[in-house]
Parts: structure tokens; C-alpha cells; sequence
């Protein structure tokens, strides 16, 4: 039986008939292709492949030439017609399987999976032509060249761009294809590899990158467009709980949060209601995302390594379910667990009549109720049990108001105190959500004692708590300072020292990758260290002066543009200090973010409202922006005569590349309805409020003329800076391709997500001016000279600058 496209509305019940007796079914209509977190899994474990394959060939160009000798010394002994035998096979298979996929697609007479099919093998042929070119490069030809293949063999039929198509087109067709054809595709495909080496055509490293290359691209494609469900129906739930002795007369959709499952009421022929959680391989691939991201990010919160398989995860959460109840904690009892059809998994619950904690409201939420639940935790760790998920949809009030505990998917037995500990951290701060601090902090101490609730104190922080407490957090934000007052007042904690959980900050990563970056470009500039040294030591520091003197004039420019992007009057002295702190702000934040948002503060203390403040200060950045890209127009063409611009872009192979990297990214963004729906809900309605402050802004000639100016005073201050920093020691180059250098590099370097751009400016100034002709021992000190006046001066004054403001409540 057909399942419906689209349904309006609630759900139509469907009678179907199952071991000859009817079953009423109920659930949403599921859409042909859907988004599973496997495919993003699949992405990131392609995107790894990737950077290890680049690392391979750029990095590691000896290795690959000395694989091949040593398979090629190995192999010398096997007789030439074996050699050419197995060759000849396997170069005819692979040229037949690109044919032999499309034919399967096409079999299945699907419009959108066809048209998938030929959008990731154009991509993908398209975005490997262009690089091919720059992986040739890096290749090393092979040591031992072909002497057993006849002349026609040798040929090179398979470019790069082949194999990352193919790679892309198993990827975007493998769900409509059998497993054992998609098996033998991927095996003749990966097979050419050692047969390109055994046939002394290459080394492994070009075609390997290809081969994961088109495997992230592909990823990214189904990422983006979706890929054909997976995920059991209820039917297949019903026959696969028949199996297991559960005959069901009525099933539906249970519209209840079950994270990590996909849940369902039921009832039996014999009239007892269940619940049925269902976890299959969609949720095995969010289990272990989450996992390695807690593993990745948090250190010491208890976590155990990922199950062996989706049996294991649900015989765990079962066995620590029945030890929960065999403790007297009050739960629903385990009835059945059962394998599906499809490889999924079952468990099933006897169904209790009442609603999560989350749906009711607080005012019913009386102390004798929440002790009730405080007492079943404390029967739990009694028996050495942990929960790990003690948010408010996982307890549960039935029908008679009595407390009950759901819900063991990431239960522990025999727990460590550490784990216990984060249960009680976790049920403070989610019951406070609803009863207050005061009250969530008494009747924790009052159950579980002064003791338990202090040792759980350090875990009181958002990063220990899950996602949904984490949200709630975020529309209390005083809750969780209330919190530790009230554990404070009623334990004999003198203080609360939070426990050190965060193994790496998102921010470390961007640093390191960042100073990575900086110094993957800046230490070849440093090989002439001895005659740096002298440059240093024979620069004439004079110089220093102007170039302070035009980075104090940037922050001026600032306050002009600032103070003139709204319609009140605001003094430029008190703006120009706002920027200066500006300065202290972004070198602990990234990519300007602290600037922005100390800015919006300020115009908020000067009566400017919420929503007009930021939409100036981005009417502000347009604006400089806008200047900005004007002015490098203006030096281009004045500097076009003197500067070969060739040697300042990159090559035209990967400018195409970015371009069709950047098309693609627009296009899934164009085909993705969420990421249209959050355009629509949150980036068109700022941008609104921007176009109305511009036609506001041109009603009002002499504050354009204002903004202008001021944005142009910044950027050519910076140019300033720069033009001295290169004087003092001993300039060489004219200033309109100093301002070239300048406003192109900024460009680039703005995307930088790191403090001031850290590293990305550095190399790409230095770049720049060595591209020009400036040697590489003027043009680092310069650099590093022009950055200590425009980036590392400024710090402290802005940081007084700061601490003024807040004593004068102007932010």
C-alpha cells in the first residue's frame, strides 16, 4: 500500500490487515526523502578522508613514491600476463560502472534522484578539471614506470575528475542501489588505487584525494537535498513486535519528547496500552555524533565509549530500566524489546496515564511532588543507579500525582559518585526552571541532604546540563546565579568552584588553527633571520611616531561614522572612546563580534532603541564596507600601470574553484527550506530595518557626507600606518600599491574568525607586499611594526577607555 506525499492537518488512521487480523495505524505522512543524521556523519567522516588524502600528497610526497617502490619490488616476481590480465579486467569494470549506475538510476524512473545524479557528477567533474592541474603539481610521477603493460594500456584514461565523480555518483545513487552492487562499485573503485601502483601508472595520493573528494562532495549533496527514508513505519513496527509475541490492534505517533527515539502509543489485542520507543540506525548515528562531540569538547563528565552496535545500546538501557524498578523506583515496567525488519529496534513499555514534568504547569508543581521525585532519585543512587538525563520530560506525574522516572536511554549501573553527582545537578537546575531556586535548592537538601547537594554544586553550569535545561537557562538568565546563592545559603559550601569540564573551547580550535595559518605563511618569510635582524637593528624608528599617530586617527573615522549612523546627537569625544575601548573588546572576541555588540550597547544608553541601534551599527559597517571596496577601486585603477596584478591574485584555476564552491553552497542554501525559512524569519527583517535607516540617512545629505567621511578617514589611516611602518625601513614601494596590498588583504583577512584577524592578516599583508617586490626582510618587520601600532598599542588606552564607560554608565 501507497503512503501519501503530504497530509493536511492531523494524520488520517489507516486499517491494514497483519497476520490476519486488523491493525489501526496512525502516524504523519513521511516524505519520500528526509534528512537523517547519518547523512551528516557521513559528511564529516569525508570531509576527515579529505584532509588525511590532501595531508598525503602535500605533506607526505616520500612516503607515496616510497609505497609504490615497495609494492613494486614485492610484485616483481608475479608473471607479466598476470599483471596484464588483471589489468585489463579491472580497467574494463571500472569503465562499465559509471554506465551500470546510471542505468540502475534510471531504472528507477525517479526525476529527483536522476537529476541528483547528474548535478554531483557535473559538480564534481567541473570542481576537479579546475584542480587537477594544482594535484598534478603536488604528485610525484611514479618511480617505476609501466615495462609490462603494452603502449595502449599505459594511457591514462582516468583523470582525476572521473574518480570524484564516481565517488559522488555511488554516494547520491548507493540508497537506491542494492547492497551487493553498491559493495562491488566501491570495491572495483577503490581497487584501482594499488592497481594503478602495481601497473606503475601513479602514486596513490592524486586519486586517493579524488576518491574523497567526490565521497565529501556527494555527502554534501544527499547533506543538503536528502535521501530516501529509512526509518520504520508503523507498520513495520507492528509486524516486528508480532514477532516478538506483542500483537498490536492500534498504534499511533506519540507526539511526547523522546530524544534519540521515535516514539508510539499502543494497544494490544487484549486491550493494554504500551509505549514504544523505536531507535534505528538514524538514531545509532546521533548516539555516536553526540558521544565524540562530548568526548571531544567535555572531560570528566562520565561518559563511556559508544556501544558496539544498536542491540547493545537497547539491551543497556533495558537492563538498566529493570534495575531501576527492581530498586523500587517507580518507572513503567519493561515488557518486551524486539528486532525490526529493517535492522531497528524496539522496546516496549507498559503505558502510564499522566504528562511530563515540562507539560505541567508550575503552579501545580506542589513541594510534596517535588520531594516525590527528589525520593525517587535518592532510591536510585541508593542501588548505585545514575538517570544522566534528569530533565523535566523525563519525570513524569501519572494520573494520581505520583512522581515517576522515564526514560534510562543513558542510564548507568554500578555509577561512579561522579555521575551521581551530575544527576542532582541536573534535577536542580531543571525543577528550578519551573519552582524558583529557593525551592528547587530546599527540597534537594531537604531528601537528598546538605552533603549531596553540595558535592553536586561544582556541575551547576550550563555546559553539565542538557540541551533543553540549557534553553531555559537562556530565558532566565539570573536563575543560575540564584541558584548558587540559595546551595550557598543552605549547605556550608564557602563558595562554589565550578568543576573544569571543557576539554577544548571552540575557541582554542579557531586560535590553533588560526596561529597554524600564520605560521605556515609566515616562517618561510623568516629564513633569512641574520639579515631581518639587521634590517631591525638598522630601521629608523621615527617612523613609529606617524604610524601611531594615523592608528589613534582610525579610531576618530570610527566615532564619525558611529555617531553619524543614527538621527540623535551624539558627541564625538564620548564615541571616539567608545571605539578606542572597542579595541580592548576585540582582541577577546572574534571577527569583531565585541566591538559590534559594545557598540549597540552604547547607542542603547544614548536613548536609541534596541532594534534601531543594531540596525544602525549595520548600516554603520555597510557603509565602511562599501567605502572600503571604493577606495581599492580607486588605487587600482592608480596604481594599475605600475602593479602586474597577475602576481598578486591567486591562479585562475582556483578563483574557478571558489566560484563553483561558492555556486554550490548557494544552491543548497537555495534548496534547503530551513535555511529559506531562516532567511526569511531572521536575516529579512534586519535587513529591512537597515534599508530604512539608509533611506533615513539619504533624507539627510549632511550625515551621509559625515559617515562617509569618517569611514574614509578609518581605512586610510590604516593605509597610513601602513605606508610608515614600510618607511622606517626604508619603504621601496609607492603608496597607491601599498593601499592595493592594504584594502585587498583586509579583505581577505576580515573572514578570519579569530581576535584582530590574528594571523590572516599578518600573512596576508606580507604576501602582498613581497608579491609587489618588496624583499621578505623589509616587509616582515614592517608588517609586525604596522600591527604593534594599529592592534597591540591601542589595548591598553582602550582598556581604560572601557573601564570609563562603565563608571559612567555609558555601556
Amino acid at each position: 500500500m501507497s503512503e501519501p506525499h503530504s497530509v493536511a492537518g492531523a494524520p488520517e488512521p489507516q486499517v491494514l490487515e497483519v497476520a490476519g487480523r486488523q491493525v489501526t495505524i496512525t502516524e504523519p505522512a513521511r516524505a519520500a526523502w528526509e534528512r537523517s543524521p547519518g547523512d551528516l556523519l557521513r559528511v564529516i567522516v569525508a570531509a576527515l578522508a579529505s584532509l588525511a588524502a590532501f595531508g598525503m600528497f602535500e605533506f607526505a610526497r616520500n612516503t607515496a613514491v616510497g609505497l609504490e617502490e615497495d609494492i613494486a619490488e614485492t610484485l616483481r616476481a608475479v608473471p607479466h600476463f598476470v599483471v596484464l590480465t588483471v589489468f585489463a579486467l579491472f580497467s574494463l569494470a571500472l569503465l562499465v560502472t559509471p554506465l551500470v549506475v546510471l542505468v540502475m538510476v534510471i531504472r528507477r524512473r525517479n526525476r529527483r534522484l536522476l537529476g541528483l545524479y547528474f548535478l554531483t557528477t557535473t559538480t564534481a567533474t567541473v570542481i576537479f578539471t579546475l584542480l587537477e592541474g594544482f594535484i598534478s603539481s603536488r604528485v610525484p610521477a611514479p618511480p617505476n614506470p609501466p615495462t609490462v603493460l603494452p603502449e595502449a594500456a599505459t594511457v591514462d584514461l582516468w583523470s582525476v575528475s572521473f574518480f570524484a565523480s564516481l565517488a559522488a555518483a555511488l554516494v547520491v545513487s548507493g540508497p537506491w542501489i542494492s547492497r551487493r552492487w553498491r559493495r562491488l562499485a566501491w570495491t572495483l573503485l577503490l581497487s584501482s588505487v594499488p592497481l594503478r601502483i602495481l601497473a606503475g601508472i601513479d602514486v596513490p595520493s592524486g586519486i586517493l584525494f579524488a576518491i574523497a573528494g567526490g565521497w565529501l562532495l556527494g555527502s554534501l549533496i544527499v547533506l543538503a537535498f536528502g535521501s530516501p527514508r529509512r526509518s520504520p513505519s508503523g507498520l513495520d513496527v507492528v509486524e516486528g513486535l508480532d514477532d516478538a509475541g506483542v500483537h498490536l490492534a492500534e498504534i499511533h505517533r506519540a507526539g511526547v519528547d523522546a530524544r534519540g527515539s521515535t516514539p508510539y502509543f499502543a494497544t494490544d489485542v487484549a486491550g493494554r496500552r504500551y509505549f514504544v520507543k523505536v531507535l534505528g540506525i538514524d538514531e545509532r548515528n546521533a548516539d555516536l555524533m553526540f558521544r565524540v562531540y562530548r568526548w571531544i569538547r567535555l572531560t570528566h563528565v562520565g561518559d563511556e565509549r559508544p556501544f558496539s552496535s544498536l542491540r547493545r545500546t537497547v539491551e543497556h538501557e533495558a537492563l538498566v530500566s529493570v534495575m531501576a524498578e527492581r530498586a523500587s523506583v517507580t518507572t513503567p515496567s519493561l515488557v518486551s524489546a524486539a528486532q525490526l525488519a529493517d535492522g531497528s529496534m524496539a522496546l516496549v513499555y507498559e503505558r502510564v496515564a499522566g504528562r511530563s514534568l515540562d507539560q505541567v504547569e508550575p503552579a501545580e508543581i506542589t513541594p510534596e511532588i517535588l520531594r516525590g521525585v527528589w525520593q525517587q532519585v535518592q532510591l536510585l543512587h541508593e542501588h548505585r543507579i545514575a538517570h544522566r538525563d534528569l530533565r523535566r520530560a523525563n519525570v513524569f506525574l501519572n494520573d494520581d500525582g505520583q512522581p515517576m522516572l522515564i526514560d534510562f536511554g543513558f542510564g548507568e549501573v554500578s555509577a561512579s559518585r561522579l555521575l551521581l553527582n551530575q544527576d542532582v545537578a541536573q534535577l536542580v537546575v531543571s525543577t528550578a526552571v519551573d519552582v524558583g531556586a529557593e525551592r528547587a535548592v530546599a527540597d534537594a537538601v531537604a531528601v537528598m541532604g546538605p552533603d549531596a547537594v553540595a558535592a553536586a554544586a561544582p556541575r551547576m553550569q550550563p555546559i553539565a546540563l542538557a540541551g533543553a535545561t540549557q534553553s531555559a537557562l537562556k530565558k532566565q538568565k539570573d536563575l543560575l546565579a540564584e541558584i548558587h546563592d540559595q546551595v550557598l545559603q543552605r549547605t556550608d559550601l564557602p563558595d562554589i568552584e565550578l568543576a573544569k569540564l571543557e576539554r577544548v573551547k571552540p575557541r582554542t580550535v579557531v586560535m590553533t588553527a588560526m596561529l597554524f595559518l600564520a605560521t605556515w605563511f609566515l616562517i618561510p618569510q623568516l629564513t633569512e633571520v641574520p639579515r631581518l635582524l639587521t634590517e631591525i637593528k638598522d630601521a629608523n624608528w621615527a617612523w613609529a611616531v606617524p604610524a601611531v599617530i594615523f592608528s589613534m586617527l582610525t579610531y576618530l573615522g570610527a566615532a564619525m561614522a558611529l555617531a553619524s549612523s543614527v538621527s540623535e546627537r551624539i558627541g564625538v569625544a564620548k564615541t571616539t572612546l567608545v571605539t578606542l575601548a572597542g579595541s580592548f573588546v576585540n582582541r577577546v572576541t572574534p571577527a569583531k563580534i565585541g566591538g559590534m555588540a559594545l557598540n549597540v550597547r552604547f547607542l542603547q544608553k544614548q536613548g536609541v532603541e534596541t532594534s534601531v541601534a543594531a540596525a544602525s551599527v549595520g548600516l554603520y559597517q555597510g557603509v565602511g564596507m562599501l567605502v572600503h571596496l571604493s577606495l581599492l577601486a580607486v588605487f587600482a585603477i592608480w596604481a594599475g600601470k605600475t602593479i602586474n596584478y597577475a602576481d598578486l591574485l591567486p591562479s585562475g584555476t582556483l578563483i574557478l574553484a571558489v566560484v563553483a564552491g561558492l555556486l554550490v553552497i548557494i544552491g543548497v542554501a537555495i534548496g534547503t527550506p530551513k535555511l529559506r525559512q531562516l532567511f526569511v524569519a531572521k536575516v529579512k527583517p534586519e535587513l529591512g530595518k537597515i534599508g530604512a535607516n539608509v533611506r533615513d540617512l539619504v533624507r539627510h545629505p549632511v550625515r551621509l557626507l559625515v559617515m562617509v567621511t569618517g569611514s574614509a578617514i578609518l581605512t586610510l589611516s590604516y593605509v597610513g600606518a601602513l605606508w610608515a611602518s614600510i618607511q622606517a625601513f626604508g619603504g621601496g614601494l609607492p603608496i597607491a600599491g601599498i593601499a592595493v596590498v592594504f584594502l585587498a588583504g583586509a579583505s581577505i583577512a576580515s573572514a578570519a574568525p579569530t581576535p584582530g584577524g590574528i594571523g590572516a592578516v599578518e600573512a596576508a599583508l606580507v604576501a602582498g607586499l613581497t608579491a609587489l617586490g618588496l624583499a621578505s626582510t623589509v616587509a616582515v618587520p614592517a608588517v609586525f611594526l604596522y600591527r604593534l601600532a594599529t592592534f597591540w598599542i591601542p589595548v591598553l588606552p582602550g582598556w581604560g577607555g572601557f573601564t570609563v564607560l562603565q563608571r559612567r554608565g555609558d555601556i
